[in-house]
């Protein structure tokens, strides 16, 4: 079956948000209630799994897509929160667990809506695209709902730094590399529908990028702020 242009809600993008998101509620749900060996076995091979996706991935991208190496190291925001929640599941250092929740939901969620990719499925890069994003999600889920872990307050802050930090460091990279590398897209847009199609021409988006990024790290701890908000009130 040949590929189509890729389309925003199109049918096969609807499907594929909807086993996404189906996975990552019902595959943490049924670990949870297996014993504790076998969740800590669980736990470290999908940690081991998602730290070796990331580098096979480029293998995969260069060899049979033909994609230049030079936009294949893996530091995209998402890249690195596959990383970092992989690491964490094998480590359970809290840091990594904070950066990749916030820079998981936040970049995942956008990538999984707004893919940077030409074709709809069965297209090589559309089958990638959504295995390596929708693993990243479902490993967050896990790692909330299996092992109820969650983000604090402390968390946002931590995030928030770490991405400042982080940011020029990608941008050096970027710039060292010279194009096409387009690292966090701190070089230019992606090609699809975006919502950085709405921001200012680069590198003048780069600080809207950081006031959106700020933004959208309080939204996502949101929920969790107001679930604190009621359980206190509760207990008064």
């Amino acid at each position: 079956m040949p590929s189509q242009p890729f389309v925003i809600f199109g049918n096969a993008h609807l499907i594929t948000l909807f086993i996404i998101i189906a996975i990552a509620i019902v595959f943490p749900l049924i670990v949870k209630t297996r014993p504790v060996s076998q969740i800590i076995l669980i736990t470290k091979i999908m940690g081991v799994s998602l730290i070796s996706l990331e580098f096979i991935k480029p293998l995969i991208w260069h060899y049979s897509m033909d994609f230049p190496w030079i936009e294949l190291v893996p530091i995209h925001m998402c890249n690195l929160s596959t990383l970092f929640i992989g690491i964490f599941l094998i480590t359970k250092k809290r840091l990594f667990f904070e950066v990749a929740f916030f820079w998981g939901i936040g970049g995942g969620i956008n990538a999984l809506i707004t893919p940077d990719i030409p074709n709809s499925f069965p297209d090589p890069q559309y089958i990638l695209f959504f295995f390596g994003h929708g693993l990243l999600i479902i490993a967050i889920a896990y790692a909330c709902i299996s092992l109820a872990n969650r983000p604090t307050f402390n968390s946002v802050k931590n995030g928030i730094y770490f991405s400042l930090i982080t940011l020029p460091v990608i941008y050096s990279i970027n710039k060292i590399l010279g194009p096409p590398a387009n690292y966090w897209y701190l070089g230019s847009k992606p090609v699809g529908d975006s919502i950085l199609n709405l921001f200012p021409a680069p590198p003048l988006h780069i600080p809207v990028l950081i006031i959106i990024g700020v933004i959208l790290f309080f939204l996502i701890y949101s929920p969790y702020w107001a679930y604190d908000s009621f359980k206190k009130q509760d207990v008064q």
